[in-house]
């Protein structure tokens, strides 16, 4: 299955626990050692399971090289395209939240009605802007008689005042969904970066393990997998 890189015998979970479980330099230099021992002496102890599947594997040409390379091209597109798929959903919120025309009226409100009720105060009640910071604690903002908050007055303004549609089927939420809102908090450009840096790394020494096996195998043991590789 591995020479062949046939998935439908081992799949790829099975792969990725039989190279993390895969028997290191030191490990097998002592099982051959005891297997070749067994040979020349009569009644001597034979290896047990789990040493002789290690031998085992290590018999399959190149096993850790080609195994390496296997996951890392069963995970390179999914791992390009989950990058892809966030870094889209960061720039169609940008693009909302910078020119839908809901989003604006909005925050106009938000603006408004803290000029209004810092009316008193020069610095505060003529402010033409604010920081996003204040958003969240909108909702914190009561009335007088603690009924209501900022928050619900604002989108009840909204709903009377600036939305055609309000109640009507064709009503649109004005503001980006929240959860795609939620998922762009969450992302970190330094976590892209780290990302594309392991992923740059995981390529070249894929590149290299594939050039260990064009080199090493034999001409049999060489397809599919070296078509395989070039064609990644």
């Amino acid at each position: 299955a591995v020479v062949n890189l046939d998935n439908s015998v081992v799949d790829l979970e099975t792969l990725q626990a039989l190279y993390e479980n895969r028997a290191q330099s030191d490990e097998l230099e002592k099982i051959e050692k005891h297997s070749k021992a067994s040979k020349e002496k009569e009644n001597a102890k034979s290896l047990d399971k789990p040493e002789q599947f290690l031998y085992e594997l290590s018999l399959i040409p190149n096993f850790s090289e080609r195994v390496f390379c296997i996951l890392f091209q069963s995970t390179f597109s999914e791992s390009i395209c989950s990058i892809h798929r966030k870094l889209e959903l960061l720039q169609k919120l940008c693009e909302t939240l910078k020119n839908e025309s809901g989003v604006m009226r909005v925050l106009g409100l938000v603006l408004a009605f803290g000029n209004y009720m810092n009316g008193g105060n020069r610095t505060r009640g003529q402010a033409d802007g604010f920081g996003l910071d204040i958003l969240p604690k909108l909702k914190d903002v009561k009335s007088s008689d603690n009924s209501r908050s900022l928050l619900s007055y604002i989108v009840s303004y909204y709903l009377r005042n600036l939305d055609e549609d309000a109640g009507k089927e064709q009503c649109i939420f004005p503001l980006p969904d929240p959860q795609d809102l939620f998922q762009a908090s969450q992302m970190k450009f330094d976590d892209f970066q780290k990302d594309l840096r392991k992923m740059k790394k995981d390529l070249k020494a894929c590149e290299t393990e594939a050039a260990k096996v064009y080199q090493l195998s034999l001409e049999e043991h060489l397809q599919p997998f070296k078509d395989n590789m070039e064609q990644f």
